[in-house]
């Protein structure tokens, strides 16, 4: 975090005080083998960002993340490749509320996992999801607002940007819609 903030021209501290007490999950994934027959179901995650600041995954038992790369404005130049990361080193994905922070200069890293067909079988996974406090007030900071790059997020507390993307995945089913 202290690289990220440098990066933006904040001071290094700059995520101290909002991830102090922030929740950090760190979850241990299995997904099970799948079919892997032409026309069998290979996804075990689809499509997605994760909603926090980073997530590092410093391990898995087999090949299977990728993220998509390409022009942000050219859907149809977009491709997804494998993250495999080196040996004694971790993937760092990027979050919807990095990019918040960010105005989108790091944007959120869109994700998938699919089974490889050269490695049937299981896949196991540590994951480190890191979180700011629910009371961080996510507002883009001023050296990533720029004429060519207006502000494009509004500021929010971290726990309502939360329940706002959870409600967006419909994981918040019963949530009172906010417009």
């Amino acid at each position: 975090m202290r690289i990220i903030a440098l990066g933006i021209g904040c001071a290094e501290s700059f995520f101290d005080a909002m991830t102090t007490d922030g929740t950090t999950l760190t979850r241990a994934i299995h997904y099970p083998a799948m079919d892997l027959s032409p026309g069998g179901g290979h996804v075990w995650a689809a499509e997605h960002a994760d909603i926090n600041l980073i997530t590092a995954l410093p391990r898995a038992t087999a090949r299977g993340l990728q993220v998509k790369v390409g022009d942000s404005n050219d859907a149809a130049a977009k491709r997804w490749v494998d993250a495999t990361p080196p040996a004694r080193h971790v993937i760092i994905n990027t979050g919807i509320m990095l990019e918040h922070l960010t105005n989108g200069v790091i944007p959120s890293g869109v994700h998938q996992v699919v089974a490889d067909p050269d490695q049937p079988g299981d896949r196991y996974s540590v994951v480190q999801f890191a979180h700011p406090t629910p009371w961080t007030i996510l507002a883009p900071v001023p050296s990533c607002i720029t004429a060519d790059n207006p502000q494009r997020f509004a500021p929010i507390e971290a726990g309502d940007r939360l329940d706002q993307v959870l409600y967006e995945i419909n994981l918040i089913e019963d949530a009172r819609r906010v417009s």
